[in-house]
């Protein structure tokens, strides 16, 4: 069985990551004025890194959704997914939903970040990761 994985992650303020180090204070200044909402994603090496920005919390899911799109075509036969957020359970419920109604996959869940994770990310923050069990195989 040929299987790969993937995430994509947002959050919703940028407080943590400014004391994390991960952004600037101007870069954080200026996104939270914008109502910028970063897409990251984890490279080869399984280092968190940007992808997109995208201004407003509407527009976030919708982008995340079609990047997911484009990470999903072919279209795969075996499919798993798995939410988490920190205290964002409407947008994981909405993303669930959205999920389960396009790809059908075998598994849907949806979790409450850990607290490692929450606080590093924040509040409002969530992600979609993913599990494709048969390689490339459309379906």
């Amino acid at each position: 069985m040929r299987g790969r994985a993937g995430m994509l992650l947002t959050v919703d303020q940028y407080d943590n990551l400014l004391r994390s180090g991960r952004v600037s204070r101007g870069k954080a200044w200026l996104a939270g004025m914008l109502d910028v909402k970063p897409i990251l994603s984890l490279d080869a090496e399984g280092k968190v890194v940007p992808l997109e920005r995208v201004r407003g919390r509407d527009r976030v899911e919708a982008r995340v959704l079609a990047l997911l799109d484009e990470r999903l075509s072919p279209r795969p036969r075996v499919l798993r997914f798995g939410i988490a957020h920190a205290d964002a359970p409407e947008v994981a419920q909405r993303i669930q939903a959205a999920l389960v109604k396009k790809y059908r996959p075998k598994d849907c869940f949806v979790s409450l970040a850990t607290g490692v994770l929450g606080t590093h990310v924040g509040p409002g923050a969530w992600g979609i990761f993913y599990q494709v069990e048969d390689g490339d195989s459309p379906g």
